[in-house]
């Protein structure tokens, strides 16, 4: 059965709630935010978000309870759009990385003109690449598996969801 989420704009009330779920440490090891992240950094970077159509930024949340629980994202280039999420601690395994990605594609289709879906994770984020099969999500064997993040070298695994 899968989670009940509802996805939400970004707003500025979410900053320090957003700059806390960075410290968690599975989420500092596999996103690429900055770890140093701070609330006016989180600010600028919804201004540059809601100033933007080649971005799309949500928070999912517990319909009932409003409670935060995942962060979900997507970068338009040309006829491709990147989509990253992360989840808190306490909604791990309740299947809201896979409810809020299907509904992150959704969306994206619904408003871009793109022919494809793509998403990397960490090369050891083994949760994550279950997460991205089962939204529909298949391995990219010609990608580059390296990606540098704030000076570290990253190994990583591609995937794609075709239209």
């Amino acid at each position: 059965m899968p989670a009940e989420i509802t996805l939400r704009e970004w707003t500025v009330d979410d900053a320090d709630w957003y700059v806390r779920q960075i410290a968690d440490p599975d989420i500092r090891r596999f996103t690429t935010e900055p770890p140093t992240l701070t609330a006016e950094q989180f600010h600028e970077a919804l201004d540059r978000l809601n100033g933007t159509d080649d971005e799309l930024g949500f928070v999912a949340v517990d319909p009932v309870s409003g409670q935060r629980l995942a962060n979900f994202a997507a970068l338009r280039n040309g006829g491709t759009a990147v989509v990253s999420y992360w989840v808190t601690a306490e909604a791990r395994g309740r299947g809201v990385a896979t409810e809020g990605l299907r509904e992150l594609c959704a969306r994206a289709l619904e408003h871009w003109p793109i022919t494809e879906l793509r998403l990397y994770t960490h090369a050891d984020n083994l949760g994550s690449q279950r997460v991205a099969e089962k939204a529909g999500f298949r391995p990219l064997e010609d990608m580059p598996t390296v990606r540098e993040v704030y000076g570290v070298k990253w190994p990583v695994r591609w995937f794609e969801r075709p239209r």
